[in-house]
């Protein structure tokens, strides 16, 4: 039985149904749901150029905001008898979630799969790739059926 729950979400199909699936869980467990998300202030392109101090300001107020309207739209998608919290945390998703899965003392972790592929993870990374293969609790990784196996199963 499940007593904490940690997942991680941002504006992905895969991370919409991950939260789904977290919050049935929290609810059929009576368990705590802890929702995160990340947001990374490294600008992407790097120090190319000295830049004005107001377009970082203004780059990372633009990311802080971004954060916050998805950890409110979470929010605002769960329902009043699940005891939850959301978390807006400036870290890589993977770091974000390993560490609080520790620090929050939870028992599920709950991360949705872009369903890249081992060649895709690699080149370009894999959020739940990183968090199965570190964490020290159980990892439910939530694909998103495609199209075709959908139709399949009708």
């Amino acid at each position: 039985m499940f007593t904490s729950i940690l997942v991680g979400v941002d504006r992905s199909q895969h991370a919409q149904v991950a939260l789904t699936q977290a919050i049935d869980i929290a609810r059929t467990q009576k368990a705590s749901l802890t929702v995160l998300v990340a947001y990374s202030t490294l600008m992407p392109w790097g120090p190319v150029a000295p830049l004005p101090q107001s377009a970082v300001d203004e780059f990372v107020a633009g990311v802080r905001s971004e954060a916050q309207a998805i950890a409110d739209e979470a929010k605002n998608g769960i329902p009043a008898e699940v005891e939850a919290r959301v978390l807006v945390i400036d870290a890589s998703p993977a770091e974000a979630i390993l560490q609080q899965a520790g620090a929050g003392d939870h028992d599920l972790i709950v991360v949705g799969s872009r369903g890249r592929g081992d060649a895709g993870s690699f080149l370009l990374g894999s959020v739940s790739h990183a968090v199965l293969h570190h964490s020290r609790v159980p990892v439910l990784i939530v694909h998103v059926p495609s199209v075709e196996a959908a139709a399949r199963s009708v």
